[in-house]
């Protein structure tokens, strides 16, 4: 009895933890074939959570960190004509050696390794596969369906990380909430304290906190509808506020 794996596909997104989904062959003393795939996703499940590990994890030890950033695991048995026809996708695909030249931020890298005994050949595409590549994207959705990784990350969460994650949500929407309060109030004090100085510019000018310049040739900017007012020196051509005075 063996089991060989013929596929691993991996999709990384920016804003969450990797997937991973192999397509293993197995052969019992009988020399029947069986296949199925492994699959498994690394927290942050989703882009949601991706902002709670970023401004929370650190806060966590013991089990409840654990059982957080523990990974989903699971298989499906696969029907052997389904199996066969995405293990031979390839074979009979021409697809170019040398890829395109891609750029870019963010996004999802994907990978796909192909394995024959002791030969293999590996893929590595961000976001859609090159021209010449089209193929891999078809036989990359055929695992994604095979996987069903939506339904089934939601169905293996447990209740005790479903209920920790929506604990850690809420902290941080009170949290921002507080900040967001916060940044209003001191906004305000600006602006108003900017007001007071620009009747005092249009009277006797302002010194200016960069080049020291006394002068009523300031600009005021007033943003008070629509964020933090400030001023522009028009001699330096710095801006200041009026803490830096």
């Amino acid at each position: 009895m063996g089991c060989s794996v013929l596929l691993v596909f991996k999709e990384r997104p920016s804003f969450e933890g990797e997937l991973s989904i192999s397509l293993n062959e197995e052969c019992d003393s009988q020399g029947h074939e069986k296949y199925f795939v492994v699959c498994q996703k690394k927290p942050p499940l989703n882009a949601k959570e991706f902002a709670i590990f970023a401004a929370s994890l650190n806060r966590m030890d013991g089990q409840a960190l654990e059982v957080i950033t523990e990974s989903i695991n699971w298989q499906r048995e696969v029907p052997p004509s389904e199996a066969k026809k995405l293990a031979a996708a390839m074979e009979h695909q021409a697809v170019s050696v040398a890829p395109e030249g891609v750029l870019g931020l963010d996004g999802t890298t994907y990978e796909l390794l192909i394995e024959r005994g002791f030969n293999r050949i590996q893929y590595t595409w961000w976001g859609e596969p090159p021209a010449a590549w089209r193929p891999l994207r078809k036989l990359s959705n055929t695992l994604l369906g095979v996987a069903d990784a939506a339904s089934r990350i939601e169905h293996l969460q447990s209740n005790t990380r479903k209920r920790l994650i929506q604990q850690l949500q809420e902290q941080l929407e009170e949290e921002q909430a507080k900040l967001n309060s916060q940044t209003s109030e001191l906004t305000k004090t600006n602006n108003k304290r900017c007001l007071e100085l620009a009747e005092s510019l249009s009277k006797a000018g302002l010194t200016c906190p960069n080049c020291g310049v006394l002068s009523s040739d300031i600009r005021f900017v007033d943003k008070s509808t629509a964020g933090r007012s400030y001023f522009i020196c028009q001699a330096c051509g710095r801006s200041f506020r009026p803490e830096d005075l």
